[in-house]
């Protein structure tokens, strides 16, 4: 009885200590992580799979630096430089070109504005958030306009309080962008899409709800946000 006693104990304190060491740092392929890294994986014939999403819209509430794998749209690495309730994907930078800085904005609705919507479309201003390099907005905060040449990402979204039979979509210059577009087929709440498009220098881009004549109401935090980024 006494030497089982002993075992036993000599199991739970090495369990214990195990235990404390995970905790610590993990180390897959290694059982000597790096003491800088709380993970360290090593293999000479294996990669990391970063978890791969369509599109970053379909993310929900990321969090700050939260990094994936898109796999539509124009396909890459992106992370969240936003916060969970106002998300800012960009694309990691694979390193080329001639270092000149590209264009780039973010502008969001968190206020929980109420969108007069008319049948031919109302633009939804973002007037929060806004993160601009080489694009413009005017005083509404509804039209953004780029300043140099290009091809650009455009990606939106749109979260109502309830759902609606209404539509979302980028207009370009004025004119409703087709691949942005999602009509009010039934009634939903949430709306998300993004497009690559060449645009010139000066071009204006806006958000627009459509299709129904009454108020839409966005969600307080996280109602609207517009990503305009340039690739080349």
């Amino acid at each position: 009885m006494k030497t089982m006693y002993k075992t036993l104990l000599a199991l739970v304190i090495t369990g214990l200590f195990m235990a404390l060491q995970a905790q610590a740092q993990v180390g897959i392929g290694t059982t000597t992580p790096d003491a800088s890294a709380q993970l360290e994986i090593q293999s000479t014939s294996k990669g990391l799979l970063i978890p791969r999403v369509t599109s970053t819209a379909s993310v929900t509430s990321p969090a700050k630096g939260l990094i994936v794998y898109q796999t539509g749209g124009t396909e890459g690495f992106y992370y969240n430089s936003g916060t969970p309730g106002s998300p800012d994907w960009k694309m990691l930078s694979t390193g080329g070109g001639s270092g000149s800085a590209l264009s780039y904005g973010y502008a969001a609705n968190t206020s929980g504005s109420i969108i007069a919507v008319v049948l031919g479309g109302t633009e939804i201003p973002l007037p929060n958030a806004q993160n601009f390099s080489s694009v413009i907005t005017n005083g509404a905060n509804t039209n953004f306009v780029i300043s140099t040449t290009g091809t650009y990402r455009l990606a939106y979204s749109v979260n109502l309080t309830a759902a609606l039979l209404v539509g979302a979509r980028l207009l370009i210059d004025g004119t409703a962008n087709v691949a942005s577009t999602i009509n009010p087929a039934s009634s939903q709440s949430h709306f998300a899409a993004e497009t690559v498009v060449t645009l010139a220098a000066g071009t204006t881009i806006s958000l627009q709800l459509f299709g129904l004549l009454g108020a839409a109401t966005l969600q307080t935090g996280n109602g609207a946000s517009l990503t305009i980024q340039q690739l080349n």
